[in-house]
């Protein structure tokens, strides 16, 4: 099963537990950004979203529960967030550091379907496979990154827009458990 097809068995997997009364788990996706409770045969949404397009994927998974012991859905609590950014002028890298490349692995893997971002640059690093450093991140990282692939150990460079990187960070250093993690600071954006 793709990535895809995980994560919607799993976000479908969440409605259950949500319909049969066992709301203790955060979204797979939106994780404690979303609040979800049935009362009284309602379904009621609130939080904060990213983008409208998760707002209405998310009001559309709760209609498709009506006639599931829910006969309404009430998302007059559920927003989208006021991004003040500017998408795609800013980009950071992020870098973290795993004990092996199947581990690093499972991270992108935790990291791309949790926030839901594209990256500018995504690779896995190793002694087994190498790649010029200088064209993932700044000069000023790139020994203190060859140390940690000299001592065996896996990075995952990720490079996206600035408005994503505290997110996707965030991810980095509680959801997959790195050794090891940097931002480098936000540049103007190089990449196309």
């Amino acid at each position: 099963m793709g990535r895809k097809g995980d994560i919607d068995s799993r976000v479908a997997a969440w409605w259950d537990a949500v319909i049969a009364g066992e709301a203790d788990e955060a979204h797979p996706i939106h994780g404690e950004d979303l609040s979800v409770r049935v009362k009284s045969g309602r379904l009621e949404l609130s939080g904060h979203l990213a983008r409208p397009e998760d707002r209405d994927e998310l009001v559309r998974q709760a209609r498709s529960r009506i006639g599931h012991g829910i006969h309404e859905v009430d998302d007059t609590h559920l927003r989208v967030a006021d991004h003040r950014e500017k998408r795609g002028v800013l980009e950071q890298s992020l870098v973290a550091a795993f004990p092996d490349r199947a581990t690093a692995t499972l991270a992108r893997k935790v990291v791309l379907e949790r926030s839901r971002v594209t990256p500018l640059v995504d690779a896995i690093i190793d002694r087994d496979h190498a790649a010029d450093l200088r064209d993932l991140v700044r000069a000023e990282f790139v020994d203190d990154l060859k140390k940690r692939i000299e001592r065996g150990e896996a990075l995952l460079v990720v490079t996206v827009d600035e408005t994503d990187a505290f997110k996707v960070r965030a991810l980095l250093e509680e959801e997959t458990r790195s050794t090891w993690t940097i931002a480098t600071p936000p540049a103007v954006r190089a990449r196309a």
